[in-house]
């Protein structure tokens, strides 16, 4: 008995002197953790991201955070919990985040990957219109003068014109590709909202940037002048080969669904409320594209959402019989067409237009863009 008291203490003392010569064992820390906010992935158009996170330390805390670009060194940026990424090049990226506590250990890094592509523009469905003969301009005759006498118009060609009216995010490719400003969005969003606050200069600028990035001739020069397949001056409108702004004929012919002749007051209904946001339904600001019904030939938002500019000049009417019309005579405005969110049903009426000069922009006018068809 006496023998194993003896062991017992004898151990106890051997571990009285290894604690008193180790010293007592470290306390676990748990490590801080990281958790993403924000951030690009998939493919984007943009060439600046902000990556933004959330970091926590049960037993502890964060003392810093460090990200890491792609293969390049770790990059402390303190207690902030984002950061902006400017200016990277075409391709895959990954950024990358870890957080540092009061005990010098590390979370797990976080990953954030993209791909940022300019890419081949992918440009707005097009429907074909199919040549025919309409009768062009107030046929009920309560319209303004400016819409009289009504006439008959002969396209003897087929062309294409947008489904939709042009958005924000179409354009804002270009805008980033060129270095150009982006229109001011009144507060009320981009995505697929009709690009507003452009002027006709703006909107054959884009046309011009869609040609050339899918190989085709521009279809103005400096001065708006439309230009044939050679780059000539030309006021024939089946010469044209680019994307352009439909002319006025154009777009009243689609905006009456082309050869379906439509009777209708409104681009595919006399109920404007089923096709167009105009003053009364539109709570005083633009809707994404596609939400009204379309017109015979599948096209939308030809009456209200936004006034729509077109390629020719304004002019008086004639009641002459025309064949493929296109006002190139200099004056002081342009044409546009369709009636927006703000105004009257009057105004979506298809037979109704407007004019404004060529550097008018603001919160109620767009377009839509048009091209010939080969």
């Amino acid at each position: 008995m006496k023998s194993r008291l003896f062991m017992y203490c004898l151990l106890m003392l051997i571990a009285a002197v290894m604690l008193f010569i180790t010293g007592c064992p470290p306390a676990s820390n748990n490590l801080p953790t990281v958790i993403k906010v924000s951030g690009p992935s998939g493919t984007i158009s943009q060439s600046s991201s902000t990556f933004s996170w959330n970091g926590s330390d049960s037993d502890g805390t964060i003392e810093s955070y460090e990200y890491k670009k792609d293969s390049s060194v770790w990059v402390s940026i303190g207690t902030e919990t984002s950061y902006t990424w400017n200016d990277y090049s075409e391709g895959p990226h990954t950024f990358e985040v870890r957080a540092q506590d009061n005990k010098g250990a590390y979370s797990e890094p976080v990953e954030w990957n993209f791909t940022y592509s300019t890419g081949t523009v992918i440009v707005g469905e097009m429907v074909l219109v199919e040549g025919g003969t309409f009768m062009m301009g107030d046929e009920f005759g309560d319209l303004w003068d400016g819409c009289k006498p009504s006439h008959r118009v002969t396209l003897t060609y087929n062309f294409y014109i947008g489904k939709y009216e042009t958005t924000f995010d179409e354009y804002d490719v270009f805008c980033e590709a060129t270095g150009s400003s982006k229109p001011y969005d009144f507060g009320w969003g981009r995505g697929t909202l009709p690009v507003i606050d452009v002027s006709w200069w703006d909107a054959i600028a884009y046309c011009n940037w869609l040609s050339i990035k899918n190989g085709l001739p521009k279809a103005y020069d400096n001065s708006g002048n439309l230009l044939d397949a050679s780059g000539n001056v030309t006021t024939d409108i089946t010469k044209v080969v680019g994307y352009r702004l439909p002319t006025e004929a154009e777009w009243e012919y689609a905006a009456r669904g082309g050869k379906h002749h439509s009777t209708y007051k409104y681009s595919g209904s006399d109920n404007v409320d089923a096709v167009a946001w105009y003053s009364n339904n539109s709570g005083g600001k633009t809707h994404e594209v596609g939400q009204k019904l379309p017109n015979e030939l599948g096209i939308y938002d030809m009456s209200g959402n936004v006034w729509e500019w077109c390629s020719d000049w304004y002019g008086n009417y004639s009641s002459s019989a025309q064949t493929n019309p296109y006002n190139s005579a200099t004056g002081s405005n342009r044409v546009d067409r369709g009636g927006s969110w703000s105004n009257f049903a009057t105004y979506a009426r298809v037979a109704n237009r407007d004019y404004g000069t060529p550097t008018s922009a603001g919160g109620g006018l767009g377009f839509r863009i048009c091209r010939t068809a080969p």
